[in-house]
């Protein structure tokens, strides 16, 4: 039987879902630039107050937006490592962080907004703590599939949690390079080509021999 806690906790998640949803929505429209608390507040058919009783602020609800994205890299992220074979785990955990920088541009916008100075001051705990989560869960998949494949003498002996970070850094720097040569009208690589390329080289660096990307797809 739920108890009165249960239900109005369950009734805060859902108008929570509720204001994200809208949110999405407006962002997706408008940029997030142009998007203003109101213009959500209107989404959603609530009070500004009531977006703010969830929200501290815009760039709170905008890095929120991350939540569900970093639960679907979890759960294919675990998929990438138990039903791939040693040799090609990486790669398949790679692609799944590529394929989704390839969809879902904006995501990728609010993943690299979280490394803007002052951001976290406008954060809420409730969201830094999901999102610090989700992606810390990101870099654990990572170092275990580089330790799954130095185990079994893929890759040479190195420190798998400090080759994830790295790959974590190459992969934010592609999305944050894809985004300057766009706004610049620079000839332009496909974060695709790019992330592929980083994987390669840090692939080399543990000794292991390179091979076709696509082919790992």
């Amino acid at each position: 039987m739920t108890t009165a806690q249960e239900r109005k906790q369950q009734e805060r998640q859902a108008r929570r879902r509720r204001i994200q949803r809208a949110a999405r929505e407006v962002f997706a429209e408008r940029g997030y630039a142009k998007t203003s608390i109101e213009q959500i507040a209107r989404q959603a058919s609530l009070s500004v107050g009531a977006i703010y009783l969830y929200f501290r602020s815009k760039e709170d609800l905008y890095v929120s937006l991350l939540e569900d994205t970093l639960q679907v890299f979890d759960a294919e992220l675990t998929q990438a490592r138990t039903k791939t074979e040693v040799q090609g785990r990486l790669r398949a955990a790679w692609l799944v962080l590529t394929a989704w920088a390839g969809t879902d541009v904006e995501g990728t916008r609010i993943l690299r907004l979280l490394a803007q100075p002052g951001v976290k001051a406008q954060l809420s705990d409730e969201v830094i703590q999901a999102v610090g989560q989700g992606l810390g869960r990101v870099r654990e998949h990572l170092g275990a599939c580089i330790a799954d494949g130095i185990h079994a003498g893929q890759y040479r002996a190195a420190n798998a949690g400090e080759m994830a970070d790295l790959l974590w850094s190459l992969y934010i720097g592609a999305l944050d390079a894809a985004e300057l040569r766009a706004n610049l009208e620079l000839p332009t690589v496909s974060v695709a080509d790019a992330t592929a390329a980083s994987l390669a080289l840090v692939e080399a660096s543990l000794g292991a021999a390179p091979a076709s990307f696509q082919a790992a797809a």
